[in-house]
């Protein structure tokens, strides 16, 4: 009975030990409240994806839970002096949340990344956000907004985005993105840069067959009359033809016609192939 008794002891000092922890975590991990945030700011972009800052008074706990708008990526957490505060991610039922260890940090700035916001169907985007505080909704400059669940509280035009003001709540805004100036501008200087190349192109190409059109005229007129029937024997015969099979068109000496071969291979007009034993004169104008 003596040790039974002694068990139980320890077994009530574990639970005792147990529900104190319990208790302190309760009293010093509190969750953010409306009060404690300054700034609620969520940024979207063009593509999706979505930047999410937070600005809120530690009101002196030293261990803050903080719930997160979706599934966090490229988490930064500062003080007001903008050095690093350890933290760490937890998954809750059916968000993520925050453990900030400030530490005697008055204010806590929370910015992380996120794409789980954004859904696409189409051309058209919708994105969901919940807030028990007032927060801004920076949408960008070349969205245009479809449907939106509340009206702003405020609307206003700021550099590169649509700043909405928006009250506490679960809201869905639907939009789409227009094609930018920018991105306008850009296809407008594509085109005319391809526009200019192919012009240029078409003048090389126009510019070479002139002057080679202008070659073959000045070559005609100085080449003997038997040089121009082998060039025609050449374009009859598809470009190229046997040594042999000119000179049984045209009827004159193989040493004759070898000369006229040779002086036309010098002035570029045909190559000269050996094949076997059988000289291929190609065309080359």
């Amino acid at each position: 009975w003596k040790n039974y008794f002694i068990g139980f002891l320890i077994i009530s000092s574990m639970h005792r030990i147990a529900l104190a922890i319990v208790v302190l975590l309760i009293v010093f991990i509190m969750p953010v409240s409306a009060q404690n945030i300054e700034e609620y700011k969520i940024i979207v972009y063009d593509d999706g994806w979505v930047t999410v800052n937070m600005v809120f008074s530690s009101e002196g706990l030293d261990i803050l839970n903080v719930t997160l708008l979706g599934k966090p990526e490229m988490i930064t957490v500062t003080d007001q002096n903008y050095e690093p505060l350890d933290y760490d991610v937890e998954m809750g039922v059916n968000s993520y949340f925050l453990v900030v260890y400030s530490f005697g940090a008055e204010k806590i700035n929370i910015t992380y990344s996120t794409q789980s916001l954004t859904s696409k169907e189409a051309e058209i985007w919708n994105i969901n956000l919940e807030s028990n505080t007032t927060f801004t909704v920076f949408m960008p400059k070349n969205s245009f907004i479809l449907e939106i669940t509340e009206i702003p509280l405020s609307i206003e035009e700021k550099d590169e985005f649509i700043v909405l003001t928006m009250p506490p709540g679960n809201h869905t805004i639907s939009y789409t993105i227009m094609p930018s100036k920018d991105k306008d501008q850009k296809m407008q200087n594509m085109l005319i840069l391809q526009l200019g190349f192919f012009m240029i192109l078409i003048a090389f190409i126009s510019a070479y067959f002139l002057v080679k059109k202008y070659r073959v005229k000045k070559i005609f007129e100085k080449i003997s009359e038997v040089d121009r029937d082998i060039i025609e024997v050449l374009k009859r015969k598809g470009g190229k033809a046997y040594q042999h099979e000119i000179a049984r068109e045209l009827e004159i000496p193989k040493t004759t016609l070898w000369r006229h071969i040779l002086r036309l291979s010098e002035e570029g007009i045909v190559d000269i192939k050996k094949e076997g034993k059988y000289n291929l004169i190609i065309l080359k104008i």
